[in-house]
């Protein structure tokens, strides 16, 4: 039945008329406004096509088999300011585009640094105009629009992104090029991150570790901000969205100036603030699932032609509810909520935030500094970040006491330099380094011990090109040495303890440009993770997964030796496709093994235990696109992943199913006032988890839900009001209201998945007559 929905809601989108000729061949040049001389590399993407390209020496790209239509070409480049133009195609032609020379570089917060560096890593992302159709949404969720990408949740407030199985200490995240440390190892604590700072999300795929350090064992996700304004004038944006779940509404504003008379000079100011009550399962309001949030940023920077600097604050501060009936008092409590299909907690909607709840704030500042010298450029970038973290447990004295607050400060430098092209190598060295301290107050909860953390790592990483063929190598050592101070047994007695690990990481890939309209990648990594504190001495109440965690203080480091082959190929004149074949053996891979339920003065919780094995993680995501005509399209995506327990012969355990989606969309002008109106219909399934150890029944309860399907359906407009554009868009998710449960929700042993969701979003920007740009 849930295929024959899928069948029916794509077809009633799909027109029978759409077929049109797409014969055409455009050939793009760019070149530098003044001079016009051509420029090399200049990244290329267009928006309609959701393809990148790359101008060759000759500043040139060539286009085949396009449809008549109109396209939004984007042009990033080191250097020139990003340009963005709409063209409409109506024959073979030839577009040349100017770009201009920028008094300085904010380049590690443009798309072509970040393609540049890790040029061969297979990788997606979600670019400003998806971003702004998601808006509302959590950062997690947001990422699950990309494919591979899944999320590890607790109901509907909290959500985590998933690569390839892996996610927490395993995946690196970069807000504004700073390494975020907001206690990421709890697989409940979501990124403190705004997404509306926003512009672009890239998500690397596999070990990266050369560049980005030992834990990007299973991944990178790129979180960049827009470029400061280069021209003199002044924009802003407000974002609003309204969510009917759980009655959220969400605000965010965004002004951005350059002086006029000290034009050098550019900043910008930003803030969020949202808020929601209880969210709704098909028939039930779900006890005490709000969520409210407040965030702010400023960004100055000083930028002439040869050298510049940047700061860059924000503040990300959070209130979430956790579902009440998660926390249970007794066996009998506990076996009751797992059994039941309706929560055995009432509730009605409400705004109002009761224990147990989680508070956090984090703060990040940043100072970075570039400068030209005949080696190259030099960057420096410094930070420093706060997070906070209070966990409110239920108690049967009233109190305002949180009975967990965690302090972790960190402090990164990193020191790169991106040598000029020596023959055809071009690559960067670097130095990274950390410095974290985290404490819990006298008479907190024991869960974490009060440690110190220190890092140091050096990385080189060269690329050859040479006609058809690029190649790309790195080496990385890192050194970490930890201390740690538990308090053990009866008396609390507090031990010390030391750890030192040191080890290389490597990668090696190349990729082949077949022909205009096939490229075949190949890479190959190995990298290595330490062990991390709460692996190590974990001991306690994990408030927000509901669950005790006990660490282990043997466990090894993790070793990992990856191999993705990609390729890339568009079939005949209206078919593009993407095919990624990944396989990652993990020597001593850490996990969280089930274990016995447990009666604790917070209440009855079922135990985790912190265990290694040896897993290999192979799998593969396909993605095609079809140009229906010049305003249809659809695309298609698929994930699979098998996670083995080499060791044990088994499966391991928590993995993301398989799933499949299918998104069709219909856009097209309908008057001077009306443009870019369009609907669109999504539909996801999402299979049954099978792949689960043999021993499943006798560690966990109940077994993985079973699979589920949903729909989306959109629609969506610009009007043009004079010159004020208004983009407007009203969404429905889970259009047929399915109740469903997801394996990697923490929350699926006690309720289902939220309901319908009816989403209203409008999107204004302002200019404030400033000078053009080109």
């Amino acid at each position: 039945m849930k295929y024959v929905l899928l069948l029916v809601l794509l077809y009633t989108v799909v027109p029978a008329h759409a077929q049109q000729d797409c014969k055409l061949n455009i050939n793009v040049l760019v070149v530098e406004k003044h001079t016009g001389q051509p420029l090399f590399p200049v990244v290329v993407h267009i928006d309609e096509l959701n393809a990148t390209y790359e101008t060759n020496e000759k500043g040139r790209v060539e286009l085949g088999s396009i449809c008549p239509g109109k396209y939004n070409f984007h042009f990033h480049s080191d250097g020139y300011e990003h340009y963005a133009e709409q063209v409409t195609i109506t024959s073979s032609t030839e577009l040349k585009f100017k770009l201009s020379h920028i008094e300085g570089v904010l380049d590690e917060v443009t798309i072509a640094d970040a393609r540049e560096q890790t040029l061969l890593q297979a990788k997606d992302g979600m670019d400003s105009k998806q971003i702004a159709a998601n808006s509302g949404k959590s950062l997690g969720d947001m990422l699950q629009a990309v494919n591979g990408v899944t999320v590890i949740s607790n109901g509907a407030t909290i959500a985590k992104p998933v690569i390839h199985g892996m996610h927490s200490n395993r995946i690196v995240m970069l807000n504004n090029g700073v390494r975020q440390e907001d206690q990421q190892w709890g697989g409940e604590h979501a990124p403190n991150i705004d997404p509306f700072l926003a512009n672009s999300l890239e998500v690397i795929k596999g070990a990266a570790s050369v560049k980005y350090g030992t834990d990007a064992i299973g991944g990178v996700i790129l979180v960049e901000p827009a470029p400061l304004r280069a021209t003199q004038g002044t924009d802003a944006e407000l974002n609003l969205a309204g969510l009917s779940n759980n009655r959220m509404g969400v605000a965010s504003a965004m002004v951005n100036h350059n002086f006029k008379k000290l034009t050098p000079l550019s900043i910008r100011l930003q803030g969020t603030y949202k808020k929601g009550g209880n969210y709704r399962i098909p028939g039930y309001w779900v006890a005490n699932t709000g969520v409210e949030e407040n965030n702010y940023s400023a960004a100055a920077a000083w930028r002439k032609q040869h050298y510049g600097a940047e700061v860059f604050y924000s503040h990300f501060n959070t209130n979430l509810g956790v579902y009440r009936g998660s926390h249970t008092g007794n066996e009998a409590d506990k076996l009751a909520a797992v059994n039941s299909d309706t929560p055995l907690v009432p509730a009605d909607f409400t705004y109002e935030l009761k224990r147990p709840r989680q508070h956090v704030e984090h703060d990040l500042g940043k100072a970075k500094m570039y400068l030209e010298s005949s080696l190259g450029t030099w960057h420096a970038t410094y930070a420093y970040q706060q997070n906070f973290r209070q966990e409110y447990d239920v108690q049967r004295v009233e109190t305002d006491r949180a009975q967990l607050n965690l302090t972790l400060n960190t402090q990164t430098f990193n020191l790169n330099l991106e040598h000029r092209q020596i023959w055809k190598l071009k690559g960067e060295a670097g130095f990274d380094g950390i410095y974290q301290e985290n404490f819990i107050q006298n008479g907190d909860r024991v869960f974490l011990p009060n440690y110190r953390s220190k890092g140091a790592a050096a990385y080189l990483i060269e690329r050859y090109r040479a006609h058809d063929w690029t190649f790309e190598g790195g080496l990385r050592y890192d050194y970490r040495w930890y201390e740690a101070f538990n308090p053990e047994g009866s008396k609390q007695q507090v031990v010390r303890y030391e750890y030192h690990f040191n080890n290389l990481s490597g990668t090696f890939g190349a990729t082949k440009k077949l022909s205009d309209k096939w490229q075949l990648s190949t890479i190959l990594s190995n990298a290595w993770r330490a062990p991390q504190a709460n692996e190590l001495f974990s001991a306690g109440l994990h408030q927000g997964a509901a669950r005790i965690e006990l660490g282990n203080k043997n466990l090894q480091p993790e070793r990992s030796y990856n191999l993705n082959i990609e390729s890339k190929n568009t079939l005949g004149k209206k078919l593009s496709t993407e095919i990624s074949l990944y396989t990652q053996y993990i020597q001593n891979y850490v996990y969280l093994e089930p274990g016995a339920d447990l009666l604790t003065i917070s209440g009855y919780f079922k135990t985790f235990n912190y265990q290694q094995t040896n897993a290999q993680l192979s799998g593969t995501d396909l993605s095609a696109m079809y140009n229906w005509n010049a305003y249809l399209k659809s695309n298609f995506m698929a994930s699979f992943l098998f996670a083995r327990n080499v060791t044990a012969h088994d499966w391991v355990i928590l993995m993301p199913a398989d799933r499949l989606s299918l998104s069709t969309t219909y856009t097209r002008d309908i008057s001077p006032g009306l443009k870019e109106c369009y609907i669109s219909a999504d539909a996801k399934f999402v299979f049954h988890q099978w792949r689960i150890p043999a021993n499943f029944d006798q560690v966990d309860f109940p077994r993985p839900p079973a699979g589920y399907f949903l729909a989306d359906v959109s629609v969506g407009t610009t009007l043009e009001a004079g010159k004020q554009p208004l983009y407007m868009s009203l969404t429905v998710m889970n259009l047929f209201n399915q109740k469903y449960r997801d394996y990697l929700d923490a929350f699926r042993y006690f309720i289902n998945q939220p309901g319908t969701n009816v989403v209203l979003r409008v999107r204004v920007p302002v200019s404030f007559n400033n000078k053009k740009s080109s």
